[in-house]
């Protein structure tokens, strides 16, 4: 049988690159991105993601947010918009193109190939947020907010009132579960409380140890299930109205899982095996699985540009200086590492390709409606896949493309 395109890629790209190495980079030249202070709007936040479920990390002290998205979480519906004439029609409008006849090619096309059916307006939206409220009381010292590309960890740390308090947090893919944990050299020194909550069409409640925030995406979207559980050591835990309140803890992981039902899953039924399943498993374990799975990508390739070591500059500063006329190379390879982490981020097998703003939107009407444009921007996400080693991430694109044609021609009884 001869090899799909799929296929060849997948093979041409599996093959070692000039200069690949699976070896862990020293501490200086790690791919990270880091700053001084929390991010004061979302555009600053740090990503992260399974190419299912993300988050955008603020960093807060006194309150971090936890900007979350499932990437099927759209407000539309299906809509059959295509003309039964196109097919027919196409081959005319292609000979009129290559006749140099574009007018009558454009008013053919419009005439016989638009359906001026309307179509309602639809959008990706945010899932809400995850928001932690902490009560510090006293000044904070050493802060640092980063994001480890190698990790694909985003981790905030800083002292206050004489204690050492750390975050982390990571999107697990073989999991599926967001992992939050927060944690302190302190014993019994950390009391917060955990909120879930939406800007429109959600509720929360609490049941079988576990908190739900359940709703529709406007009037004709899909339906959604966001469910959060904490595994306390050292305190213990409430549930309250929307989320938990933790007092008198050593250290707190939380287990976020979401789903829709894009396609017939069951999100609640989902929400539920998959916080069990990763309850089940210690943080060590759910980490060292994360880890495994994401640098089995990312460290595919390497890139040297040369330059002096700057890892001990916030990676903003460093901006700020290449954009008054310095030079650092390897802020430039950092770049090039960050849009493969991107990529790995929120385009992954089996599921959704990466949209308008990858897997990340806030709001329930982001820009563009943060949807599929095929004119560029779909293209222009998918750049790095194979020339970087991440032929597999390019493989939502190819489904959904392929998706339409498979439901229309499939046998009567066979469609998806």
């Amino acid at each position: 049988m001869k090899p799909t395109r799929r296929e060849m890629l997948s093979a041409l790209t599996a093959l070692p690159l000039a200069g690949q190495t699976r070896r862990e980079a020293p501490a200086a030249e790690r791919p990270i991105l880091w700053y001084r202070s929390p991010a004061k709007e979302w555009t600053q936040a740090l990503p992260i993601g399974n190419g299912n479920l993300g988050a955008m990390v603020f960093g807060g002290i006194e309150q971090e947010r936890l900007q979350l998205n499932e990437h099927s979480l759209w407000s539309g519906r299906p809509v059959e918009i295509d003309s039964p004439h196109t097919l027919e029609v196409l081959p005319k409008v292609r000979q009129l193109l290559f006749d140099g006849k574009y007018t009558e090619a454009n008013q053919l096309a419009s005439r016989e190939m638009m359906v001026r059916t309307r179509v309602p307006s639809s959008s990706y939206q945010t899932l809400g947020d995850l928001t932690l409220e902490f009560d510090h009381g006293a000044a904070v010292e050493g802060y640092r907010r980063e994001l480890d590309l190698d990790t694909a960890t985003a981790r905030v740390e800083y002292r206050a009132g004489g204690a050492k308090f750390t975050r982390e947090v990571f999107v697990s893919q073989p999991d599926q579960v967001m992992a939050v944990r927060i944690s302190c050299d302190k014993p019994g020194a950390l009391n917060f409380i955990a909120r879930l909550k939406r800007p429109a069409d959600a509720q929360t409640e609490y049941a079988a140890g576990e908190i739900a925030m359940r709703g529709k995406a406007a009037n004709e979207g899909v339906a959604f299930e966001c469910h959060i559980a904490p595994r306390v050591v050292g305190g213990k835990a409430e549930a309250t109205p929307d989320g938990w309140r933790i007092t008198g803890a050593d250290s707190v992981t939380l287990l976020l899982a979401a789903a829709t039902n894009y396609k017939g899953k069951d999100p609640a039924g989902f929400c539920d095996r998959t916080l069990k399943s990763a309850a089940a498993k210690t943080y060590a374990r759910l980490r060292q699985a994360h880890l495994a799975e994401h640098q089995r990508l990312f460290r595919r390739t390497s890139l040297d540009l040369g330059g002096d070591d700057r890892s001990t500059i916030p990676t903003d500063e460093r901006l700020a200086a290449m954009q008054n006329g310095g030079d650092d190379p390897r802020l430039l390879t950092l770049y090039f590492q960050f849009g493969r982490y991107l990529l790995i981020s929120s385009s992954r097998p089996g599921g959704l390709p990466a949209n308008l703003q990858g897997l990340w939107a806030d709001g329930l009407n982001p820009p563009w409606s943060a949807d599929y444009h095929v004119n560029i921007n779909i293209q222009m996400n998918y750049w790095p896949a194979e020339v970087c080693n991440l032929s597999e991430c390019a493989d939502p694109l190819f489904d959904f493309t392929e998706s339409p044609a498979r439901a229309r021609w499939a046998p009567a009884g066979r469609r998806r």
